[in-house]
């Protein structure tokens, strides 16, 4: 078994910057043993390889990255006055939101995406048949919880239009 350049050496070089910064230390001791404990982990727990898009839309990352802080940020208030206001406790739901990628990858970063949001929750993804169950915060009518399911699928379509392959690009039209 010996290591790819392409999937495992990024890998292993990753593991030993993470081994020394949980050490705090960057002696050659640690380097040596984090290469070693890299190495280790990876032939003896070999990970299937995850094909990369060759697509990086510089553009459409930039607007996702601005688009997903201003949602953080404005949910992040939501979610603050859903806590203190004077009403009793929100009505949640739990909703069903199907994506549309095809890529591991990109719907695993949908996913996170989805998930760092505050005010909703993912509770199980279904990855054969691309399916995420949040849990959200005051939905108190079917609109509410429609517009946290759109929510979702915008989030997704601008992963996808940013890091998704073409194929995946063109099933958002």
């Amino acid at each position: 078994m010996a290591l790819t350049w392409r999937y495992e050496i990024p890998l292993v070089l990753g593991l030993v910057v993470l081994w020394a910064l949980l050490w705090g230390s960057w002696t050659p001791l640690t380097l040596l043993t984090g290469i070693v404990v890299a190495v280790l982990v990876t032939q003896t727990l070999p990970l299937p390889p995850i094909p990369l898009s060759p697509r990086v839309d510089p553009f459409r990352l930039i607007v996702l990255l601005v688009v997903f802080v201003a949602q953080v940020v404005v949910a992040s208030f939501q979610v603050a006055w859903i806590a203190v206001r004077p009403r009793g406790a929100p009505t949640s739901s739990i909703i069903l939101v199907p994506l549309r990628t095809t890529s591991e990858l990109t719907f695993t970063l949908a996913v996170l995406a989805i998930s760092l949001v505050p005010g909703s929750y993912v509770v199980d993804v279904d990855l054969d048949r691309r399916r995420v169950l949040l849990h959200v915060l005051d939905t108190p009518t079917e609109a509410h919880a429609d517009a946290a399911r759109s929510s979702a699928r915008a989030l997704e379509a601008r992963v996808v239009r940013a890091l998704g392959s073409t194929r995946d690009v063109e099933a958002l039209r």
